[in-house]
């Protein structure tokens, strides 16, 4: 009887923290629908006329985020001079998730979002994609190259890696215990983790002050969110193995930014290789960056947007970066 009403209580006080997340962080942008899945996404910057030079911006987030993560980085500086985009990815944030088996693969959240630019009227667009994000970018670039003016992945995985996912993911995949550890454990208590989480994600740079709110990371903390979450990051490598031998392919204007202290999409393994496959691509290090350059280095990040969006060539080759002094770092915050 007590282990009951003790069950009873942790749910309850899951499903509170649940209504507090959504009530706190709404959807504040527009849906389109797109073959029955209603996509959220925020459109600002400039009314601009159809012949404008400048391409259209659309940003695709990663893992375990939203696009709020945009809005709370580089989009308000972009959209002072482009029409900028930013989506939640399918099952993520506001975003619906396709009722279909491979709702995981970057290759069908890319033909989503192909389909939501079309219905909007959007034209050859600069597409970014980070961290996980990436893969969809990259995957978008295989698929519907022709519709893009330029393609930056930031952070992306784009490679199979060695070793398991977190063992939370092969967890929350058992067919009886993941519902048991999702509504017991991580929905309720799951939130204590995550300052270190986004410390770790960060590192070794600091996470800006106020981040988990800007984020409204606890929209993550939802069953539907996190589940969506575990299986993407749990099937992205078998994707990626796929998806990796195809990058040859890739024509349209590439930039690659990534920070070489990245401990959670290690540089080499993706970036750099993803580099040496993309004729003509633009390789840019930041040293001493970890996985956040557009919080970390905003600067880099638009420039090299702005040039894709203005039709610039990429500077073919490999572009270090030194770190930057307290005094540079005070300035770009």
């Amino acid at each position: 009887m007590w282990v009951l009403i003790a069950v009873l209580a942790v749910v309850g006080f899951a499903l509170v923290n649940v209504w507090q997340a959504e009530r706190r962080f709404g959807r504040h942008g527009h849906l389109v629908a797109v073959d029955g899945v209603d996509l959220h996404y925020v459109d600002v910057g400039p009314d601009v006329p159809n012949d404008d030079e400048r391409a259209p911006i659309v940003l695709i987030h990663g893992a375990s985020g939203n696009l709020r993560d945009f809005e709370a980085s580089i989009l308000p500086e972009l959209a002072k001079s482009h029409r900028v985009l930013a989506f939640d990815r399918p099952g993520h944030g506001w975003s619906a998730r396709p009722d279909v088996p491979d709702a995981h693969d970057p290759a069908r959240q890319a033909a989503l979002i192909h389909g939501a630019l079309k219905k909007l009227g959007i034209k050859r667009p600069v597409l970014l994609g980070h961290s996980w994000g990436g893969a969809v970018a990259t995957a978008y670039a295989t698929r519907f190259g022709a519709d893009l003016s330029g393609l930056l992945v930031l952070a992306g995985a784009t490679h199979p890696w060695k070793g398991p996912v977190a063992w939370y993911h092969r967890v929350l995949a058992k067919p009886l215990l993941g519902p048991i550890f999702l509504w017991l454990v991580v929905l309720p208590f799951g939130r204590l983790m995550v300052s270190a989480g986004v410390q770790s994600t960060f590192t070794p740079d600091s996470a800006p002050d106020g981040y988990e709110e800007a984020l409204g990371l606890s929209l993550l903390f939802r069953p539907n969110h996190f589940r969506n979450n575990s299986v993407d990051t749990s099937n992205l490598r078998t994707h990626l193995a796929r998806q990796s031998t195809r990058y040859h392919e890739i024509k349209v204007p590439t930039i690659i930014v990534t920070g070489n202290r990245d401990q959670t999409v290690m540089a080499k393994l993706h970036s750099y290789a993803l580099h040496e496959q993309i004729s003509g691509s633009e390789l840019i290090k930041l040293q001493g960056v970890g996985h956040m350059p557009h919080h970390v280095r905003p600067d880099i990040v638009i420039d090299a947007l702005e040039r894709l969006a203005s039709g610039k060539a990429p500077a073919a080759g490999t572009h270090v970066h030194p770190p930057q002094s307290d005094a540079q770092k005070a300035a770009v915050a």
